[in-house]
């Protein structure tokens, strides 16, 4: 039973250290500004990390997998400690820091020091591609609805003003 609990504890810290981050990443500014409390912002972030998790967490579970099968706890345990503590570093650095990241580097050098059969370039592939294509497509995403929503519901709210006023 203790033993269980030591191989969780990797998990705990990951868990943390993705809130740490994660959360910072979502709330900062809301908090920063003081335009929502600390403490509110942490209750509503957990409900939903944790509700994300339940609902849609399989989906990353089936990909890691995919890349390289760890089959041991004592593989889980530290591909879970090791993305845990480059999360921890660098977050507590202020650097920039993907927890998704840090899990596909765990994976990959439990992979390489296992001799590498188990390892998947071609998911590593997909993996990658997705972290290219993320921020690119986000930012299309970003201009069109800051087109519309300046074009759009700005002309909306001139007129409105320009009538209101008259």
């Amino acid at each position: 039973m203790s033993t269980i609990i030591i191989f969780l504890s990797s998990g705990l810290f990951l868990g943390w250290s993705l809130g740490a981050n994660d959360a910072a990443n979502v709330w900062g500014t809301a908090v920063g500004t003081r335009m929502v409390g600390f403490k509110k912002a942490a209750l509503v972030c957990s409900v939903f990390v944790i509700l994300g998790a339940v609902i849609s967490g399989s989906g990353a579970s089936h990909t890691l997998g995919k890349l390289g099968a760890i089959t041991e706890l004592a593989g889980a345990f530290t591909v879970a400690l090791a993305a845990a503590l480059s999360v921890f570093w660098m977050t507590k650095a202020a650097l920039p820091v993907s927890t998704s990241q840090a899990i596909v580097g765990s994976v990959i050098g439990i992979g390489i020091a296992k001799g590498g059969k188990n390892l998947n370039l071609k998911v590593l592939g997909r993996i990658s591609a997705g972290w290219i294509a993320t921020p690119v497509i986000a930012a299309i995403v970003a201009f069109i609805i800051l087109f519309i929503v300046q074009n759009v519901f700005g002309q909306i709210v001139y007129w409105y003003f320009i009538i209101y006023f008259l």
